[in-house]
């Protein structure tokens, strides 16, 4: 399985309950990504950490509170992977084309973050459902997953705020709507990959950049 996340530095600095709660957080990856919420045990989560049940319950009162900060760092992770291939492609392609950003292929820019995610969407795609279905169940989940929604929502709006400025275009939705339509087309896009075994990563830049283009118009109009 592709890891998501770097090794953790070994520093002296760092204080030992915080260690011990961060490895606990980032070694319950695969136990929640092939058990679930529910099948999961807090000896699997100890078990994958390498600690004793006594190292997690200074940390943790349940296996749940580790899935929320669980779900709270692989957000972080995936927005910042999504962040750097914008980054990186928008680069790219100056460089290669000597081009302004305002002639920048967004469809090309769409591949490169489809590309930086798919090797972790088979795990993320696991997290959000499993947190989908027990939300229903759970206020306190609910509630979480509400927060994390709406920072991945937040976050995309802002990169497409932030094209838009450039191009001189106007979203024709709130940002942030149009955020959450483009999320929701990339979720059902990852679970095509998983189930159907297909390379989506064209159908990506086209449906994606399709709904996008849909939604945008001049800033004169």
């Amino acid at each position: 399985m592709t890891d998501l996340f770097e090794p953790l530095p070994e520093s002296s600095g760092t204080r030992r309950r915080e260690n011990t709660r961060a490895r606990l957080v980032r070694a319950s990856l695969d136990v929640f990504v092939e058990k679930g919420i529910d099948g999961a045990t807090v000896d699997d989560l100890v078990k994958a950490a390498g600690f004793t049940r006594g190292a997690f319950y200074s940390s943790f009162s349940s296996k749940e509170e580790v899935f929320i900060a669980l779900f709270d760092e692989v957000t972080s992770e995936l927005m910042a992977i999504a962040n750097s291939s914008v980054e990186s492609a928008v680069a790219g392609l100056q460089d290669q084309e000597q081009c302004s950003i305002l002639e920048v292929d967004d469809a090309k820019v769409m591949i490169a973050v489809f590309e930086g995610i798919r090797p972790f969407g088979r795990q993320w795609y696991l997290l959000y459902s499993d947190a989908i279905a027990r939300s229903l169940r759970d206020e306190e989940l609910r509630a979480e997953l509400a927060v994390q929604r709406e920072r991945m929502r937040d976050q995309i709006g802002t990169l497409l705020t932030t094209r838009l400025e450039a191009t001189g275009e106007r979203a024709l939705l709130p940002a942030e709507d149009l955020a959450q339509l483009l999320v929701g087309i990339f979720i059902d896009l990852l679970v095509r990959e998983q189930l159907e075994h297909l390379d989506v990563t064209e159908l990506a830049a086209t449906t994606i950049l399709g709904t996008l283009r849909a939604f945008i118009a001049p800033q004169e109009e």
